[in-house]
This record gives structure tokens, C-alpha cells and sequence, in this order.
């Protein structure tokens, strides 16, 4: 938040757009190795404690990066939200809709144009 309002009063989201970066967690493990191996990533002690309560993990990871698009979205001068849901990719629209993030919008999609 403090970096978005640093941006906005520069005036920088005239001239850009920001996608903050959210990313689903499987498992306690793979947080924790994320937050030591990963340079510039912050996991709040109370995301590795709903992990580990979670009787699964990999749904309460999705539906904490749910829950993380919602609070992005309320950011100003955010323009979206990069989704990085690494072997979970089949989870990411669902996430999205259950999100709310795009409203009435329709996610793009490509023409079938064969």
C-alpha cells in the first residue's frame, strides 16, 4: 500500500499500469521454502498458521490468494492483479470469479477463429 500511494502522488500510474503479483501456496512447505529461497516475497506469520490448521492445505492456499486479489483490487492505482499459481493453474479462473475482482466484466479470451 505504502508503494502505490508513493506511485500514485508521482503520478507513474498515468503512465503505467501495476499488476501487484499474488501466488497460490500448496502447503506450509512450499511457503516456507518460498519465503527463504525467494528474494522480495513477505509471508505473514498468520498465512503459515491458517496453513497449517487447514485440513487441506492446497484449497486454503487458493483461498487465501483469493482473498489477496480482493484486497489488491481496493489498492489505488493498482490495474490488476498477476496470478502465479504454479501447478495449480486449473484453479486460477475459478479463483478470479470467486474473487470478484472483474465485476461484470467477461475475462478476455481468445476468438475461435477457425
Amino acid at each position: 500500500k505504502d508503494f502505490m500511494s508513493k506511485t500514485v502522488d508521482k503520478g507513474l500510474t498515468e503512465k503505467a499500469f501495476f499488476l501487484p503479483g499474488v501466488g497460490t501456496l500448496a502447503s506450509v512447505k512450499t511457503a516456507r521454502w518460498i519465503k527463504n529461497n525467494v528474494p522480495g516475497v513477505h509471508i505473514p506469520d498468520s498465512i503459515f498458521k491458517r496453513l497449517e490448521g487447514a485440513e487441506d492445505q492446497k484449497k486454503e492456499g487458493q483461498k487465501i490468494c483469493t482473498e489477496l486479489m480482493q484486497q489488491v483490487k481496493e489498492i489505488e492505482g493498482v490495474s490488476g492483479v498477476h496470478i502465479m499459481a504454479y501447478k495449480q493453474e486449473e484453479c486460477v479462473a475459478q479463483m478470479v470469479k470467486d474473487s470478484g475482482v472483474l465485476g461484470d466484466r467477461k475475462p478476455w479470451a481468445p476468438k475461435d477463429e477457425y
